[in-house]
């Protein structure tokens, strides 16, 4: 499905006052740099991670510092992809529209990873839309730029095209665990992997992961009644609390137990 083009550079201070209109509102730039770090400082797995410090440096400087409100789109399925964007703080939710203009979530993105990239890679439409989870800080890397962050530094087409190989496996062992495991191991699973990789830590070992019960379910690949009858499972047994937009993951080993083993996630 093809959804409006992304229009001119907007102010990302105020908040939109329509809920969930389908157009991309752009940041104002910030003046201000990203100061670089070490690879602790990224998460694991993530893109500026798997960076030599220079790299990373030099890719923080690149383009423009950009700021986005919560459910702000970064952007949108079927535009056209001649910029991508490196997260430096805050969470982003990858979607795919239908043609009836429904959405399903297909990832979580953080900061240190890259939003937008495959189109940027090779020149065709986005595939999918990105929204902002809460507040989100970001660079703003055209194709100009990436261009001559990529000539600088050459040892870098290599560690992106193993990042992006890495989703794509990823998506792979999503699709074969969908055909092999239960509702509850994929629930599991996903929430186990979400708490690990983007969960906020909270009083008394309690992990807040920044997704409904609805995009938790998309993401597993399980249906919707399914996903409330095994999370209401989940809350009677004490391994979750569901809030308003969120879910807390309160027995971090009871998932660990009920999710399907690592060597049954291995990709071809």
């Amino acid at each position: 499905m093809r959804l409006p083009r992304t229009p001119p550079a907007a102010s990302a201070v105020t908040a939109p006052s329509a809920p969930k209109a389908p157009k991309a509102h752009q940041a104002q730039p910030q003046g201000e740099a990203v100061t670089s770090a070490g690879p602790d400082h990224w998460p694991p797995n993530s893109f500026l991670s798997m960076l030599p410090e220079a790299e990373r440096a030099a890719l923080l400087r690149a383009g423009t510092l950009v700021r986005f409100v919560d459910d702000e789109i970064l952007v949108i399925q079927g535009d056209i992809g001649d910029f991508l964007y490196v997260l430096t703080e805050g969470k982003v939710k990858v979607l795919v529209a239908a043609e009836s203009g429904a959405e399903t979530m297909l990832a979580i993105r953080a900061r240190g990873d890259l939003v937008g990239e495959f189109a940027l890679l090779d020149a065709k439409p986005r595939t999918a839309t990105a929204r902002a989870i809460n507040a989100v800080t970001a660079r703003r890397v055209s194709r100009a730029d990436y261009t001559e962050f990529a000539a600088a530094h050459p040892a870098v087409t290599g560690l992106i095209f193993k990042y992006v190989l890495g989703k794509v496996r990823a998506s792979t062992g999503r699709l074969a665990a969908e055909r092999t495991w239960g509702a509850k191991g994929l629930l599991a699973q996903e929430l186990y992997d979400l708490a690990t990789e983007y969960g906020e830590p909270g009083q008394g070992g309690v992990v807040r992961v920044p997704i409904t019960q609805a995009e938790l379910g998309q993401l597993a690949g399980v249906a919707v009644s399914t996903t409330e009858r095994v999370l209401k499972e989940f809350r009677d047994r004490g391994i979750i609390a569901t809030r308003y937009g969120a879910t807390e993951v309160r027995d971090m080993a009871a998932l660990e137990a009920i999710r399907f083993p690592e060597e049954d996630r291995s990709n071809p």
